[in-house]
C-alpha cells in the first residue's frame, strides 16, 4: 500500500492542487456590452461606431497598432488624454483625445479597453479595474494629455 502511495505521489495524482484556471483572454458577453455601453457614451463620436475613426482627424481604433500595447498604457491614454501628433498604421494624425479619469469609473476603463480591443483589435490580455487603478495611480501627476512621445511611441 505504501508503495502505491508514494507512486501516485510521485506522479501527482495525490495532494496535487486542483488544475489551474487559465487566465480570461476575452471578456463575457456580459462585460462586453458594458464596454459597448461606455464606448458608445464616451468614444463613438471620435472614433465612430465602426471603429474607424475621422480620416485626417481622429486615428482608427479597428485594426489599431496601438492597440497591441500592454494594458497599463492603454489605461493611461483612456485616463489622460493623448495629444498628437500620433501615428497609427503608419498615417499620422494631430488631434487631441480628451482625459476621461474624471468621467470614467475604473470598471468602466476596463470594460472599453476589453470592448476595443475585442471588437477592433486582436485581443489581448484582459483589462482589470486593478491594472486600471495602478494606472490611475501611476499617471496621477499628468496634468496635461500625454504626447506620443512621453509614452514612447512616435
Amino acid at each position: 500500500m505504501y508503495r502505491i502511495l508514494l507512486a501516485l505521489f510521485g506522479l501527482g495524482l495525490l495532494g496535487a492542487d486542483a488544475p489551474k484556471a487559465e487566465p480570461a483572454t476575452k471578456p463575457d458577453a456580459e462585460a462586453l456590452a458594458r464596454g459597448q455601453a461606455v464606448y458608445m457614451r464616451t468614444c463613438v463620436a471620435c472614433h465612430q461606431p465602426n471603429g474607424k475613426g475621422i480620416p485626417a482627424v481622429f486615428p482608427p481604433l479597428e485594426g489599431s497598432d496601438w492597440l497591441e500595447s500592454d494594458t497599463t498604457f492603454l489605461s493611461k491614454i483612456v485616463l489622460r488624454g493623448l495629444q498628437g501628433p500620433v501615428t497609427v498604421n503608419g498615417v499620422t494624425y494631430n488631434s487631441v483625445m480628451a482625459p476621461l479619469a474624471d468621467t470614467l469609473k475604473d470598471p468602466e476603463v476596463a470594460d472599453v479597453l476589453n470592448y476595443v480591443r475585442t471588437t477592433y483589435g486582436k485581443g489581448g490580455p484582459l483589462a482589470t479595474p486593478e491594472i486600471v487603478k495602478a494606472a490611475r495611480d501611476a499617471s496621477a501627476n499628468q496634468k496635461q494629455p500625454y504626447t506620443a512621445a512621453e509614452l514612447g511611441r512616435k
